[in-house]
């Protein structure tokens, strides 16, 4: 299934672009996913106590450490600033798949196609590695998210509840036809 161009709703004079994230820009970056996954987090039950690895609660250290996995990290920028932002990379466990991250958007910009414009980003660095499918993993009870991602093509691999986390992880997957 081939994604359809992210339908982008611009702030008035102001141009949107996808850029890689450079570590100038790591505070900002962490600012939007701490405020992204901030959001969420009350509703499905997660603490920094709970499931300290959540975005959410990311010190510094969390971007530079995810990037050194060998994922890149890219943004929506408008207007000078950074909207959203997501990471992917090459699974280390299984060949041909890549995997998309920590997608987060802006609360105040959301619904404005941002979301939709990194997993696209996604698509096209995946492809050009020559990924056959792009994966991703949410939280399972999060329905809403799991009904954007396969408005987007993705499909539902498994569902499953890890000792000590709060919540389910759902696996998604969307095949990759060449480009």
């Amino acid at each position: 299934m081939s994604l359809p161009e992210p339908p982008l709703v611009e702030p008035v004079g102001t141009a949107l672009r996808i850029i890689d994230v450079t570590a100038d820009r790591y505070p900002e970056c962490l600012a939007v996913l701490r405020t992204g996954f901030g959001t969420e987090v009350s509703e499905f039950g997660i603490t920094r106590e709970n499931t300290p690895s959540n975005p959410a609660f990311w010190d510094p250290s969390a971007i530079p450490a995810v990037v050194a996995k060998g994922f890149g990290l890219f943004a929506v920028e408008g207007g000078g600033r950074i909207l959203g932002c997501a990471f992917a990379g090459p699974s280390r466990s299984r060949p041909r798949i890549w995997s998309l991250r920590h997608l987060a958007v802006d609360p105040a910009t959301r619904h404005s196609g941002h979301g939709a414009a990194l997993v696209a980003e996604g698509v096209r660095r995946a492809r050009a590695a020559g990924a056959e499918a792009l994966a991703i993993g949410i939280v399972a009870e999060n329905t809403r998210l799991a009904a954007w991602y396969r408005r987007l093509g993705f499909e539902t691999i498994d569902k499953t509840q890890y000792p000590g986390l709060v919540f389910t992880v759902e696996r998604m997957r969307l095949a990759l036809s060449p480009g």
